[in-house]
Order: structure tokens, then C-alpha cells, then sequence
């Protein structure tokens, strides 16, 4: 669900990044802070949020809202992040083996580098240069794998991240790939 403010006459901005279920609680986490739409990104919504998260902590607050740290979490870099902020600017273009072009040139095993193109709830779509994207199960996110600004992020990857991965599984008849996180790059 995406809640709009009006910003200036002419531009509006989503401020809801949660999915679904979660509706309101965006707005709930909003008045909790005392924040207003005019303030998210701004260095005043972080400020408010910082000191109500030091007073009331993340786990308490979340349970209030009745959602869990994780999405709160997203919430957060949400209303964080500045107006002008736009995650594709630091996109880079990954590198691919130029001996794979397609799925049929895929072997379990193949370590490659790709770059992430969606995160879901169950796990990280990944480009590697075939054609078709590869999935990494959020079971294979895990802690150790990414860098230590990653862990604090709630999302532990965003498209245009790169990433080098290996190749689990080739589903050829169905197009499908499973590939293990190795590290973020």
C-alpha cells in the first residue's frame, strides 16, 4: 500500500514501502515519532525517529505496531531516506563470463557475478547474464555473507547491488535457476 504527500504542487511521494497486510502502520509508526509527511526525509524525521526508537526500542515498537522488526525496519529507511534519493544511481553493470550466454551454458557449481534485480520475501532475483534471472532462496541470505553496512540495512539487498553467486540448480525445462549467495561485492 503506498500513502502519498503532497510535497510541493507538483510532486507527490511514496511513503509507504510496506506490503500488503501491513496497510496503516506506516501512519501508525508516523504519529508514534510525532513526525508529519512534511518532515520524511528530512534530518528532523530522522532526529524524531532516533529518539523515540532510543526511548521506546525497535522490538517494543514493533510489537506495538503488530508487525515485525524487520518490516519496521523497512519503514524506517522509508521515511529516512531523503527526497532526493534514488537507489539505481549507484547501479553498476556486472560482469559477465562471456563463455555463458544462455541457460544451456549453465553447470552446477559455476561461480559468476551478477547484479540483483528484485527482493522479494522469499528471495533475491539476481541477473547473471543468461537471459533469464537467477533466484537465491532468503535462506542463502544470510548475516555472514553480507558486508557489515548490509547487516543494518532491512533489506540485506537492493537491485543494482552486485553480487557473485553460485549456480545450485538448472531447471532448463521450466527456466528456473537457484543460486547460493557467496558474497556481496
Amino acid at each position: 500500500m503506498c500513502y502519498y504527500s503532497s510535497i510541493s504542487t507538483n510532486r507527490y511521494r511514496c511513503i509507504s514501502v510496506g506490503q500488503g497486510s501491513h496497510g496503516h502502520t506506516e501512519i501508525k509508526f508516523l504519529s508514534f515519532v510525532g513526525g508529519t509527511l512534511c518532515e520524511i526525509g528530512k534530518p528532523e524525521m530522522q532526529q524524531k525517529i532516533n529518539s523515540f526508537l532510543d526511548r521506546e526500542g525497535i522490538e517494543k515498537t514493533a510489537e506495538r505496531l503488530q508487525t515485525t522488526v524487520h518490516t519496521l525496519q523497512v519503514i524506517i529507511d522509508g521515511l529516512s531516506q531523503p527526497e532526493s534519493f534514488d537507489f539505481r544511481t549507484d547501479f553498476d553493470k556486472p560482469d559477465f563470463k562471456r563463455s555463458i550466454v544462455c541457460l544451456e551454458d549453465l553447470q552446477v557449481g559455476t561461480v559468476l557475478t551478477g547484479k540483483v534485480e528484485n527482493a522479494t520475501l522469499f528471495g533475491i532475483f539476481v541477473d547473471i547474464g543468461v537471459g533469464r534471472s537467477g533466484l537465491i532462496p532468503i535462506r542463502n541470505v544470510t548475516e555472514a555473507k553480507l558486508s557489515k553496512t548490509k547487516k543494518r540495512r532491512s533489506l540485506g539487498l537492493g537491485p543494482g547491488e552486485r553480487v557473485e553467486v553460485q549456480v545450485l540448480n538448472i531447471d532448463i525445462p521450466r527456466s528456473r535457476i537457484t543460486l547460493d549467495l557467496i558474497r556481496v561485492l
